[in-house]
């Protein structure tokens, strides 16, 4: 099929009939196909190929076409019309557009014929006598060869279907395929066969599993399994943090090993507790050390947005304390000199004239919710999202920061997001964090009776929205906060009216939309529950899980990047 690229969606209307049939077939190969899942080798690669098309296919029904709900009776394989929008309901599709609907009944026919091959060789039945047939079967008389062109051509009419759509679409498309796999991935077993079946066709996906299986393997490693990354306290200037009454835990150093030339880095320090008992020392030590392996790997995804890692060390600190401190490499384009600006900093002392235009404002925002978005798809909690861990560094040549390359920073808090990993108190390193802290987390620090509670992705999600807000002002929360003193309400009543208020007039009622989204987002599944899980409770949290991240996916990062795009 040739298409132009000049197309525009609106001018598609597509047939009920072939929308159902398109849909029919997904479902049926994909109850069919996930037998696949038991078999192992070639045949679970087969599985995840099969599985990047029918997510990238029902992606595109469900953003396109606006069929956003499940509309199939999964017995009657049936399509309610009160499911479909307006333009998919009418009897005589008399404008149909000739070329898509041919794709669409491609699509069909290829979906169809999968769903033949699985039956004949048996992939609806996992019984361990039928899988082996299969494997024989499938193998021996040419069935794999089959389906692996029928899967290639399912890819093709599906970069087909892609084509028609704008960039920014595209874009968006393969975004939340991305998404969606990765967060349904649980187990190294999961994550190697998107990794193999991803080379050649989707390679930025290939990447983003290789990295998450680095991270499951950091994560998963034993207690006696240092990474070698620490080094002693002496082989960096400043060794000792910051003073507290200077406001941050950040500053400009020296890292130099016995016999090498001294280079620049950026310290970031976190104080431990003077109350620690030895098991607390031991596992903050040890989760340093963890996370030191993960901000040290090399290919991070690009969305991630946080430097690279050279060593940490920790030293002793007053009252029997440990200090932590984490060195980082500045950006190649930095002088690797002057400290970085950071956001705060930026929002409370930078002149009209020096600061970030809309468009860059908007950037900064895209960027920063596409790095949480990575952070949580990889199964992370930041734990300290603030303007103060924003960072932008000056460019050697011009001398003024950089707004285009924002960086996240703050990481001396993170932790995999599992309920084995509990918070390990410290002290908070920006002033004011209390701000960008949801209320029930600032009412769990001050000891509200509740007990202790588990961190949450939406704390950090609330975090973004503040800082969103922010970015739409350009006031601090301090400022935002003390222009309402003496109005009723709580801290969060001000700064949710202040989005509502000030941001459409300022930056559009869509970018409003996203911070409110972010400042009254849902509660995670068994966010607050300890202790060892039920592996249905598992699978229910995962599943949460995966659907939270999406709709953050499409709800804040989607609508923040289109507010950039349209400018």
């Amino acid at each position: 099929m040739k298409t132009s690229s000049a197309m525009e969606v609106a001018a598609f209307v597509i047939g009920t009939s072939g929308l159902i049939s398109v849909a029919e077939v997904c479902l049926g190969v994909a109850r069919a196909i996930d037998g696949v899942k038991a078999f192992k080798e070639e045949t679970e690669s087969l599985y995840a190929i099969y599985n990047f098309e029918q997510v990238r296919l029902t992606l595109w029904i469900a953003h396109v076409l606006g069929v956003t709900h499940s509309p199939i009776d999964i017995d009657t394989l049936q399509i309610e019309e009160r499911h479909l929008p307006p333009v998919l309901t009418s009897a005589s599709p008399i404008n149909l557009h000739e070329p898509l609907r041919g794709a669409l009944a491609e699509v069909a026919r290829i979906l169809k014929k999968l769903n033949h091959l699985l039956d004949k060789y048996g992939a609806n039945d996992v019984s361990a006598a039928r899988r082996m047939q299969f494997q024989t079967k499938v193998f021996k008389e040419g069935g794999k060869d089959e389906v692996r062109e029928l899967l290639a051509q399912l890819k093709n009419w599906n970069d087909s279907l892609d084509r028609v759509v704008e960039s920014r679409m595209r874009h968006h498309l393969v975004s939340n395929m991305h998404t969606r796999l990765l967060s349904a991935a649980q187990t190294d077993r999961e994550l190697e066969a998107i990794q193999g079946a991803a080379q050649g066709t989707h390679p930025s996906l290939g990447h983003e599993a290789a990295f998450r299986r680095q991270l499951l393997s950091i994560e998963n490693q034993s207690d006696g399994q240092p990474s070698g990354l620490m080094v002693p306290p002496g082989d960096i200037s400043p060794s000792l943090p910051p003073p507290i009454k200077s406001g941050t835990l950040r500053a400009m150093g020296r890292y130099e090993r016995l016999g090498e030339r001294p280079i620049r880095v950026l310290q970031e320090w976190k104080h431990g507790q003077p109350n620690w008992g030895d098991l607390e020392r031991t596992t903050a030590t040890t989760r340093a050390d963890r996370l030191a392996s993960v901000l040290r790997l090399e290919h991070k995804p690009p969305k991630l947005r946080c430097l690279d890692l050279i060593a940490y060390t920790i030293a002793d600190g007053p009252q029997n304390r440990l200090d932590f401190c984490f060195l980082y490499r500045p950006p190649p384009f930095a002088d690797g000199v002057a400290p970085p600006l950071t956001l705060q900093t930026a929002l409370a002392t930078l002149s009209e004239r020096r600061r970030p235009t809309l468009a860059q404002r908007f950037g900064i925002a895209a960027t920063l919710a596409e790095s949480l978005l990575a952070f949580h798809t990889a199964n992370w909690l930041h734990k300290a999202v603030c303007s103060a861990n924003v960072l932008f560094f000056a460019d050697a040549h011009t001398e003024a920061p950089d707004f285009r390359r924002p960086f996240v920073a703050g990481f001396e808090f993170a932790r995999p997001d599992t309920v084995r990993d509990l918070t390990i108190e410290g002290s908070a390193s920006a002033a004011g964090f209390d701000a960008y802290c949801h209320p029930e987390l600032v009412a769990a620090l001050a000891g509200d009776g509740r007990g202790r509670r588990r961190y949450q992705r939406r704390f950090d999600i609330y975090g973004l929205g503040v800082v969103l807000l922010e970015l739409g002002c350009w006031m601090t929360a301090a400022a935002i906060l003390k222009s309402r003193q003496g109005m009723a309400g709580t801290r969060h009543d001000h700064l949710l009216e202040t989005a509502s208020v000030s941001l459409p007039l300022r930056v559009g009622t869509r970018y409003k939309q996203a911070v409110c989204a972010c400042l009254g987002w849902e509660e995670d599944e068994n966010g607050d529950e300890a202790g060892v899980e039920t592996e249905e409770s598992r699978r229910q949290r995962q599943r949460q899980r995966q659907r939270q991240i999406e709709e953050f996916a499409n709800t804040v990062v989607a609508v923040l990047r289109d507010c950039h795009c349209t400018l």
